[in-house]
């Protein structure tokens, strides 16, 4: 247990000679402001109110609901990605956001293993979980998805997890997608919120949400290369995802709010003159 030692405070020496051509040096004893009489505490109003975390262990747990398309196989998967191109440019938004995550086996002796799961959410209703490891290749229409322009892939940190990829997918454009395609939230929340923390998906989720994202270590430190997949690992990557979209949205929708108010600012200002 660590403890803290006691500081002796010493005051300046005071040079007080009897040579009346010596000045005396001035100092002052300071002292906290909640020890000052109430009339010499300095006041400013305009310094920011410290906003409190919550204590996230009293937050009720987010879990996704939806439906969750898992699967191992190289067919299959570039069908689901093929299904996501099509429905994606269908749609007239220029960009549209993909909650997306990444896990892999971890040893303490060894690090890190290879990428073994590739989870994509776009809404609340279904997460899709390609069980990647086994593949010597990735689909190409995977690689189209994820480089796609009118794809952001979002998340807290999203961009170490698409330079992984790379490392373990050599045919994985990760420096593009990194560039191009990637959205990371903590940044988009810092800029939004005009806020200047380093968040991670369990902060950030307990920050706006005001849930708690299950971080359980038995789950998190699991087997992941392992096919099939448990409900719990299941549960736990689909939610992940789902989060990772549903906080971009979140973000996205206060700085929307932001922009709208400014602009009738604007035109109020105009107006006026």
């Amino acid at each position: 247990m660590k403890t803290r030692g006691i500081r002796n405070r010493q005051l300046p020496f005071i040079n007080v000679s009897q040579e009346p051509t010596t000045q005396v040096k001035e100092f002052t004893v300071r002292r906290s402001p909640r020890n000052l009489p109430a009339h010499l505490v300095e006041r400013n109003d305009e310094k920011p109110i410290i906003e409190r975390e919550p204590d996230i262990s009293l937050l009720s747990p987010i879990v996704f609901k939806g439906h969750i398309n898992y699967t191992n196989d190289f067919n299959t998967c570039a069908m689901i990605c093929d299904n996501i191109i099509t429905e994606i440019e269908r749609q007239d938004n220029d960009i549209v956001p993909i909650g997306f995550d990444l896990e892999w086996p971890f040893s303490f002796q060894t690090g890190s293993g290879k990428t073994a799961l590739a989870q994509i959410c776009l809404s609340d209703t279904v997460c899709h979980l390609l069980h990647i490891y086994s593949l010597k290749t990735l689909p190409a229409a995977f690689v189209v998805l994820l480089s796609h322009p009118k794809i952001k892939l979002v998340g807290v940190n999203i961009k170490n997890d698409v330079w992984k990829l790379g490392r373990d997918f050599k045919e994985f454009p990760a420096e593009k997608v990194v560039e191009n395609n990637c959205m990371d939230s903590g940044t988009f929340a810092n800029r939004t919120f005009n806020r200047s923390c380093r968040w991670s998906l369990e902060k950030l989720t307990a920050y706006l949400l005001k849930k708690k994202i299950d971080k359980n270590r038995k789950v998190r430190m699991s087997q992941w290369h392992i096919h099939p997949l448990s409900k719990d690992q299941k549960i736990y990557a689909a939610t992940d995802a789902y989060v990772s979209w549903l906080l971009h949205k979140v973000i996205q929708d206060k700085a929307n709010a932001i922009n709208n108010e400014e602009n009738l600012k604007h035109v109020d200002n105009v107006e006026v003159h």
